[in-house]
């Protein structure tokens, strides 16, 4: 069939780019790194299915399958779904017909982040940060955030480091590409116990690409090279995309559910797509990541999701095209805000993704490329060795990806700041009742986020 969706992200970073198949996945299993492998050989496994099921599964649910030809891979009991391999066309209709079932979809991957499409230079820090100490939360002593980080000063990121325990106690998912636990700014920030992959080629969390290093940075770091808005809360990796960006809905929805039954407070993702929702399968698709992120919710997650970098007014088809997961219910779905030549700090990004009625709930920077040859205006944050060649080095990019997890960290900001654990509920109105106006909702939803507002909410 015609794939129902199309990766619409056009990011622009630091880095090289790299080529190599999309792959599917085992079931989900303890957390794992047993150090990177990655084979730029590997081909593509074929998708599967996607089932949803009508309440719970009947006892013979497993043997049905594997009498068509079939493999349990993933059976993920929050939202009713399970993930089967080894189906093909008629043997998927014939297990439709079971009255436990709702739903058999065939699975498709694609490209949910961009290849790198514009290269400005990489940036690296001095080696002799690698024998500094971290001196506390405030992380404004850290070498890049005077040129680099106007990011953090106008959401008054900054401003609450001093004033709020900065996330202490509270712990974010980032859903990507992985991660680089060992960069200068990331070493001891991943909770390695919960970190693990669902990309078969991949089976490691080291990040291949850099896109989720980049993302993971800015919610919490160090303060070396560079500061953070949460610099005291813990991250995890779940990959859920390989360095090419690909991955699967089977592969996202699993991530989701997994990280949700890790018991973290907010989830991260910097990934996004554009579906048809008149092709087959489309909804069905759509249905079953929507449910993944319900049971998120309904596990006390905040899920935070970028707008997508096409320009579009998310609004005007949400009948028959969708911008998943940023039009999904129960997400808080980011726009991109970014200065000209270190001016006006609050323009709306040409590339960002608006609506104020479906399609965004707020703006954070992203960062854009306007005035020419101005680095300042970019976003800045750490880059994996992986790819960037060593633990110093930073990159400077643009994107509703970069703006996301501006409002994850300002997530964990908000759970710390208030005794025992916080409702996702009294998190996202504190996000949303935090913001300055800065421009018509059906741009800026409702406005830019500010740290230090919303933490006292």
């Amino acid at each position: 069939m015609r794939s129902p969706v199309r990766s619409l992200t056009r990011l622009s970073l630091v880095g090289a780019a790299l080529a190599a198949a999309a792959c599917s996945d085992q079931s989900p299993v303890a957390p794992r790194d047993n150090g990177p492998r990655l084979s730029t050989t590997s081909a593509p496994a074929a998708p599967g299915y996607i089932v949803a099921l009508r309440g719970q599964a009947k006892s013979d649910f497993k043997k049905s399958v594997e009498s068509l030809g079939g493999k349990l891979e993933r059976q993920l009991n929050g939202p009713g779904l399970v993930t089967v391999s080894g189906l093909n066309a008629a043997s998927a209709t014939q297990l439709l017909r079971r009255s436990d079932i709702a739903s058999v979809t065939q699975d498709v991957s694609i490209q949910w982040i961009p290849t790198t499409d514009r290269i400005v230079q990489m940036v690296a820090a001095p080696t002799t940060l690698g024998g500094a100490t971290i001196t506390g939360t405030d992380q404004s002593t850290a070498f890049f955030f005077d040129q680099f980080q106007w990011n953090l000063k106008v959401t008054k990121a900054s401003s609450a480091w001093l004033t709020t325990p900065s996330g202490a106690g509270a712990e974010v998912c980032v859903l990507d590409t992985g991660t680089d636990p060992g960069h200068l700014d990331l070493d001891g920030k991943i909770d390695l116990a919960k970190s693990t992959s669902f990309v078969a080629s991949e089976p490691f969390i080291e990040d291949f690409n850099f896109h989720g290093t980049f993302v993971s940075a800015l919610i919490s770091s160090n303060g070396f090279g560079m500061a953070s808005v949460a610099p005291d809360a813990k991250l995890c990796a779940v990959k859920v995309l390989d360095f090419t960006g690909h991955g699967s809905f089977g592969d996202v929805i699993s991530g989701i559910v997994y990280a949700a039954d890790q018991g973290v407070d907010a989830i991260n993702m910097s990934l996004g797509a554009y579906v048809d929702l008149n092709q087959v399968g489309a909804k069905d698709l759509v249905r079953a990541l929507q449910a993944a992120v319900d049971y998120a919710r309904s596990k006390g997650v905040v899920v935070v999701v970028s707008s997508g970098n096409d320009g579009r007014d998310l609004d005007a088809d949400a009948a028959n095209f969708l911008e998943v997961p940023a039009q999904l219910k129960g997400v808080i779905s980011v726009g991109a805000t970014a200065p000209t030549a270190q001016q006006n700090f609050d323009h709306l990004t040409e590339y960002s993704n608006f609506g104020g009625t479906t399609g965004i709930k707020l703006v954070a920077p992203g960062g854009d490329f306007v005035a020419a040859g101005q680095q300042e205006d970019l976003i800045f944050s750490a880059c994996s060795e992986f790819v960037c060649g060593d633990i110093f080095h930073y990159a400077l990019g643009a994107g509703t990806s970069f703006a996301s997890p501006h409002v994850a960290g300002e997530a964990a900001v908000i759970e710390s700041n208030f005794a025992g654990n916080q409702s996702n509920t009294t998190i996202e109105g504190c996000i949303l009742k935090g913001t300055d106006v800065v421009g018509a909702v059906r741009f800026f939803g409702r406005g830019r986020m500010n740290v230090l507002k919303a933490a006292g909410c």
